[in-house]
């Protein structure tokens, strides 16, 4: 088990380029997954000179944990994980659903190796609140359970 949030990240980044790869390889030109989480968006978008894909980049004052980039001939596309150590619960998806409504994501995905909590899982599962998930139109937030002995998905106990 890991002891902090931060020893997740490069099992976390191993994983979603490996992932990324495998959807997107044939279509794009470059994928980069870095650790983000120690510096606002807006500095990996400069550093990695994209700045005209984002014309509103120097507002995305964010610090997303894990975050992809997708370039293509034409656009760069953005991939974020938002990881958490204990359950997932309703704050922590209103947070990225925050990070999701100002830097307009592919992808993004809320992700703990301990699953929702009851009242998050009660929300979505009982009551079928899967809107929430939405902030984009076709765009919605995956709840990843993140399997630490196999260093994948836990594909039964994810919203994907």
């Amino acid at each position: 088990m890991y002891s902090n949030e931060i020893e997740m990240y490069p099992d976390i980044c191993k994983w979603l380029e490996s992932y990324l790869n495998c959807k997107f390889v044939k279509d794009s030109k470059k994928i980069t997954v870095l650790d983000t989480h120690a510096s606002y968006l807006s500095n990996f978008i400069i550093k990695l000179k994209y700045q005209k894909y984002f014309p509103e980049f120097s507002t995305y004052q964010i610090q997303q944990d894990i975050t992809g980039f997708i370039e293509y001939n034409d656009k760069v596309e953005l991939v974020f994980v938002e990881c958490k150590l204990d359950q997932l619960t309703l704050s922590n998806l209103s947070q990225l659903i925050g990070y999701s409504f100002i830097a307009k994501p592919f992808i993004s995905i809320l992700l703990s190796p301990k699953g929702m909590s009851n009242s998050l899982e009660r929300l979505l599962n009982v009551f079928n609140r899967r809107d929430i998930l939405q902030y984009r139109p076709k765009r919605k937030i995956l709840i990843i359970k993140w399997d630490i002995h196999k260093q994948d998905i836990d594909y039964m106990s994810s919203i994907i």
